[in-house]
């Protein structure tokens, strides 16, 4: 036979041998499968490595051979990123691949597209209650992300509740981020022992994550916020190992792992109410941190602002030492409580202005608080009121932008001020 044409009839078995088992090895190529993502070429910048160790590999893969651990605070160079990964170089020239989440970067706080997040936090306060939807719906072009109330973990690590399917829908169709709420809520509280009994148990907390985790698929969620209140303070090592593992399962979906931390101004161990919450330690596994500051005073203190700018800017600097910026939010409350003599309870911001009209009150503005309050009588009682409005809210944005802060968080959706979307924007 003609050695020419040996030499075609060969090639052609190769190449459908090739077609039909795959190449190199015997490795099949699933059509289900897409080839990996090329490298995204990007500007040059800067990184530090945030996590305890991370390794630098030779290739963006796990299974890539490790060619260094390097420690938290090391300085590096961002090259290119792939996927889930950068290719970093360091200061004495050695170039690999490490993680994106390991690292804190210019790029991994603000990626090209994105700016400020809004997120606005969604409850219902009973069945068929819509305002929430509602406020979502009109605030759209400024609300980049919408956190549904929506779960609670039992002692186990079982997840429940259900989100509103329209709100969902309405998200994802418009293209808004959704984070999945879950919190320590039983009845009406943040239950202390029901956190404590999840944490302090290594297997509930391998059940609650992995339920996080397939809530996440099932609804298509970008993340997840965890909201746990009311942690007793010496399950404090528990609550970071819950967030160790919950990052480490959830990054490499790439969900967002975010949570709704207490405020604080100094990192005091032995508070009921915040003492659990280690900022530090918690931040290598945080991509948002959403501090809640707002509730400087509520039902059960004295009479005074929710959130008066000089204590909002004090918790926030507190909060720089551990978080950067581009990690931080800052929480705006859309609500005020009236006090009597005896306590006082929580009304949005409608009830409010039916209280000034109602009472023909005529509010006023505290210039060191940046609040504004009002005081009335009602069949012999004397109330006075502490609210958040358009105003004190566009004090507080100031605060975002001269910190460079990731954003903010509205709680919650229905009970604002409508004017401080145009300030949000």
């Amino acid at each position: 036979m003609d050695q020419g044409l040996i030499a075609t009839i060969l090639a052609f078995i190769v190449y459908i041998s090739t077609s039909v088992f795959g190449v190199g090895g015997g490795e099949t190529v699933r059509p289900e499968t897409p080839p990996p993502a090329p490298p995204q070429q990007t500007q040059p910048g800067r990184a530090v490595v945030s996590t305890d160790e991370a390794n630098l590999r030779s290739e963006p893969s796990l299974n890539s051979p490790v060619i260094a651990t390097l420690s938290a605070g090391n300085s590096l160079t961002i090259r290119q990123e792939q996927d889930q990964w950068y290719q970093v170089t360091e200061e004495n020239g050695r170039t690999g691949w490490m993680v994106k989440w390991a690292l804190e970067s210019s790029q991994h706080q603000l990626s090209p597209g994105t700016g400020r997040e809004i997120i606005g936090y969604y409850a219902e306060s009973y069945r068929g209650d819509l305002r929430g939807l509602q406020s979502f719906r009109e605030n759209m072009a400024t609300i980049t992300t919408v956190a549904p109330f929506s779960y609670r973990i039992d002692r186990d690590g079982n997840i429940h509740g259900q989100i509103n399917a329209e709100l969902l829908k309405t998200a994802q169709t418009n293209e808004r981020k959704t984070l999945a709420v879950v919190t320590n809520i039983q009845g009406t509280n943040f239950n202390r022992e029901l956190i404590g009994n999840m944490l302090r148990s290594k297997t509930a907390r391998k059940n609650t994550v992995n339920n996080l985790l397939n809530l996440l698929r099932k609804n298509n969620y970008a993340g997840v916020n965890i909201d746990f209140e009311n942690v007793p303070a010496q399950d404090r090592s528990y609550l970071t190992a819950f967030f160790r593992e919950l990052a480490t399962a959830l990054r490499p979906h790439n969900y967002l792992v975010t949570a709704a931390l207490p405020a604080k101004t100094a990192g005091d161990r032995s508070s009921s109410w915040s003492g659990a919450f280690d900022y530090s330690a918690l931040a290598p596994y945080l991509d948002w941190a959403v501090i809640m500051t707002y509730d400087q005073h509520q039902a059960n203190s004295s009479p005074g602002p929710i959130a008066s700018q000089e204590w909002v800017e004090s918790v926030i600097q507190y909060s720089l030492e551990h978080f950067s910026p581009g990690r931080l939010l800052m929480g705006v409350a859309a609500y005020g409580y009236a006090w009597n003599d005896r306590s006082g309870r929580a009304l949005n911001y409608a009830a409010i202005e039916n209280l000034i009209q109602r009472h023909r009150v005529a509010p006023q503005w505290h210039d060191r608080y940046q609040t504004p309050f009002f005081t009335y009588t009602d069949s012999g009682v004397r109330y006075e009121v502490w609210y958040e409005n358009q105003r004190s809210t566009a004090a507080k944005m100031r605060l975002v932008d001269k910190y460079n802060l990731r954003g903010a968080a509205v709680w919650r959706l229905g009970y604002e001020d409508p004017g401080i979307w145009e300030v949000m924007k």
